[in-house]
């Protein structure tokens, strides 16, 4: 069997292999053109690395629905507050890069194979269906890069939550910043029937997160209800998740 679209060697060329290398040069050119959206986009992986975390953290590893407890201002400010969580998606980065390398290898061997297909004289079915598969998946890069994208945001989650489930893991065997609270009001009864010492979780505009390391159960404070909290004396310092904004 004959095909009339038989061709010469397609040249080769990086570019035509790579999806990072397709659309990069154009990425960087529309960065420097605006700076501010280079921020922004910056910003907004920071934000979503916090977001990733938070999630992870209070809601998976303690019950706490964090995302209805925390304001929008909260999750502009999350990544902030975890700066590992912000290297572990950044290492998704190199991750991206790696596969790209290992695509242009293997994109450059089917093109090899296309062209032999190309140059035979007669073909028979499997030949030609590979044939067709391969005149599709060489022409068109799209697919890969909506693939590499989603890899930035599905190991991103990955790494993050790994890391959340470490810290959590941390504060449940009592490696976590201890603290001794004061309530306010009728709130004082609260304190008196749980652990002296409470293991700070962290904080959003509104609420104070600790654990009962005695009862093994997260608490959820508002703000107002605090009188004071300081650091329990010989506590172990860790990373804490964010301020607290106690109020008298």
């Amino acid at each position: 069997m004959s095909d009339a679209r038989a061709a010469p060697a397609t040249k080769d060329t990086l570019e035509q292999h790579s999806p990072l290398q397709a659309v990069l040069p154009h990425i960087l050119k529309t960065f420097r053109r605006e700076p501010a959206l280079a921020l922004t986009v910056a910003y907004l992986l920071v934000a979503l690395a916090g977001i990733y975390y938070d999630y992870a953290y209070y809601q998976k590893g303690f019950g706490i629905p964090i995302l209805s407890l925390a304001q929008i201002g909260d999750y502009l400010v999350a990544g902030l507050q975890q700066p590992v969580a912000i290297v572990l998606v950044v290492i998704t980065f190199p991750l991206c890069w790696f596969m790209d390398r290992l695509n242009v290898f293997f994109r450059r061997r089917d093109l090899a194979r296309r062209d032999h297909l190309r140059a035979l004289p007669q073909r028979d079915w499997r030949q030609a269906l590979h044939l067709r598969y391969l005149d599709w998946h060489l022409d068109q890069l799209w697919g890969l890069q909506i693939a590499y994208l989603l890899v930035i945001f599905i190991y991103g989650w990955i790494f993050v939550g790994l890391y959340a489930r470490h810290r959590v893991g941390e504060v449940k065997q009592g490696v976590a910043t201890q603290v001794t609270v004061r309530f306010t009001g009728a709130d004082t009864a609260l304190a008196a029937s749980h652990s002296p010492s409470w293991s700070y979780l962290g904080a959003v505009s509104n609420y104070v997160f600790l654990y009962d390391p005695a009862q093994r159960q997260p608490l959820v404070v508002p703000v107002n209800a605090i009188a004071s909290l300081r650091p329990a004396t010989g506590s172990k310092p860790a990373d804490v998740s964010g301020p607290v904004a106690a109020r008298p």
